[in-house]
């Protein structure tokens, strides 16, 4: 190579090259993210008798664990007069420290209400959306919103659908 040009550009590629895969993130297949989503809503009962609280059950679908975490979930209660019109809604924020963590496909159930706050007939519609504010990395957030519609009659409890 007699060109000084060609040998200059073939030694500014090689660097550019090189210093391209260093600067570039690596990312690894194995390294996965949570993924929580909302499976359930139920009733339970609680510590006293003839006393029964809501619960919801949350999964990581993700295909990592995450430890020693805060889960925020919030909750909307809205009391709908003939199943459609709302008439007064209740606004909960749970926040949930779990120290031991969660697992992929492991889940875990969190109380949010007694019954005995809620009005003992009518329809119920619950909205929850899991995670609201990011804090927690996620492979999808878009799977975090939950919905779930209860009828009470007299203090008898009915998921609706």
């Amino acid at each position: 190579m007699k060109n000084p040009r060609i040998k200059k550009g073939l030694w500014v590629t090689v660097v550019l090259l090189f210093l391209s895969t260093i600067c570039l993130p690596i990312v690894n297949a194995s390294e996965g993210k949570p993924d929580f989503v909302i499976e359930d809503i139920f009733l339970w009962p609680s510590n006293f008798p003839d006393e029964y609280h809501f619960e919801y059950r949350v999964k990581n679908i993700g295909d990592a664990p995450i430890y020693n975490f805060q889960l925020i979930t919030n909750i909307q209660i809205r009391w709908l007069v003939l199943g459609i019109i709302p008439l007064f809604s209740i606004y909960l924020t749970t926040q949930d420290g779990l120290v031991g963590g969660l697992l992929p496909n492991e889940t875990i159930n969190i109380p949010f209400i007694s019954c005995d706050y809620l009005p003992k007939f009518g329809s119920y519609r619950f909205s929850l959306k899991v995670n609201p504010n990011l804090k927690i990395e996620e492979s999808n957030y878009d799977n975090n919103k939950y919905s779930e519609d209860w009828k009470v009659f007299f203090g008898q409890w009915k998921e609706i659908g």
